[in-house]
Formats: structure tokens, C-alpha cells, sequence
């Protein structure tokens, strides 16, 4: 999370877009910025060995570890193309361009789902389906005239889910999360961290100009 807004302090101080893609280990378990500490079971967390982090965006806790994470730090544009949802929209635009590299067909996510603390069992227009269910959340964050905005692309399940990691969940929050929720290899796309990452960053270049990139997989 420090290093993706190191990302919106370089772009504050004048770099071009910058995009950051990149994986999880141990796995963690990043909370929203208001969320409260105590939805999470830190028993249970340290017990399977996840990391409890929180992020510099809003939003519910997100298990990291089966994904493939984004953070894409931009100068906002003037006018409408800087508004809130047109800055979504044009990371949707991305993310999509780059599923479409390897087979998969998302939408923008309706606004529905039921309220709770966990991300993925939601959808905000701010995240991307493959029909019903949500193959990528995301959350952003503005500096002045910059912004941050990152994400998660479902590329596996783990062991256990968010529904293991925080209060109040039973077995049928599990079945709910899982009927919400589509991973690439539900999908029969490809799931390799690396092959995810080139067509990810295909897709933001069809949609930022002079975008660099740290890409931190193998």
C-alpha cells in the first residue's frame, strides 16, 4: 500500500501515468480506509498466516494472495473527463481492453449486493463482472489533481476466503461469496501472473499515453 502511493507522489511531482502490477505473499487481508479494525478476527488471520494491511482507499476488506493486484497513479484531466465516474470509466476501459487479451468478456459492475465487510461481495461501478459475477474490485483515491486508483483481478481461490478471516460470517456468507465471485480459472483464461500482467498492461496503454510500468511478477 506505501508503494502505490509512492505512485501518487510521483505523479503529484510531475511523472507520467505510472502503473504498478503485482502479487501477494504471505497473503493478506487489506481493510478500507474507514473500515473498523474490529470486523477483522485476528485470530484466525494469525493462525493462517495472513497479513492484516490497510488501505489509502475506501471500501470493504479484500483477501489478497489468489490475485493479481493493479495501482494506476494519473494526472486528472479537466472538466467532465476528470469526474469521478469518468475516471472509472477510463480504468474499466484498460482492464477490460486487457481481459479481452486473454479471452474473457467483463462489464462495468451494476451497483448492487448486499452490504457487509467484505469487498467482492458487492458490486460498485467501480468494478468488473463476467456476467453476474465480480471479477475485479476497485477503489481509488485523489491528491489535488492526481489520482490513484487500484484493484484486483481474481485469478484463484485460496484455501479460505474473507468469510474466514472476519467476524460474523457463516457458512452461508461463504456460499453467498462464492455465487458473487469469478476467478480466471473459473473462466478457463489464462491464470500465469505474468501472462495476466502483459495483456493488463496492454490495455492501459491503449488508454493512458506514456504510461511506465513496474511490473513485479515472474
Amino acid at each position: 500500500m506505501a508503494a502505490d502511493l509512492e505512485l501518487l507522489d510521483e505523479v503529484a511531482a510531475g511523472r507520467e501515468p505510472i502503473l504498478r502490477l503485482y502479487r501477494w505473499s504471505p497473503p493478506a487481508l487489506s481493510l478500507g480506509r474507514f473500515q473498523p479494525d474490529d470486523d477483522v478476527d485476528r485470530e484466525t488471520c494469525a493462525r493462517l498466516g495472513v497479513e492484516v494491511v490497510r488501505r489509502p482507499t475506501g471500501g470493504r476488506a479484500l483477501l489478497h494472495g489468489g490475485d493479481l493486484t493493479y495501482a494506476i497513479a494519473f494526472t486528472r484531466p479537466p472538466g467532465r473527463a476528470g469526474t469521478v465516474g469518468a475516471l472509472y470509466d477510463r480504468v474499466a476501459g484498460a482492464l477490460i481492453a486487457g481481459l479481452a487479451r486473454l479471452g474473457v468478456t467483463a462489464a462495468v459492475a451494476r451497483n448492487e449486493g448486499p452490504g457487509g465487510a467484505v469487498c467482492f461481495a458487492t458490486q460498485q461501478g467501480a468494478d468488473l463482472r463476467v456476467g453476474d459475477r465480480k471479477l475485479c474490485g476497485s477503489a481509488q483515491v485523489q491528491r489535488e489533481d492526481s489520482v490513484l486508483q487500484h484493484g484486483s483481478v481474481l485469478l484463484r481461490r485460496l484455501p479460505f476466503d474473507e468469510t474466514d478471516l472476519l467476524r460474523g460470517n457463516d457458512e452461508t456468507s461463504r456460499r453467498q461469496l462464492r455465487g458473487a465471485t469469478v476467478t480466471l480459472e473459473e473462466l478457463g483464461a489464462p491464470t500465469g501472473a505474468r501472462a495476466v500482467a502483459d495483456a493488463l498492461l496492454d490495455g492501459f496503454r491503449l488508454r493512458f499515453d506514456a504510461v511506465g510500468a513496474r511490473v513485479e511478477v515472474s
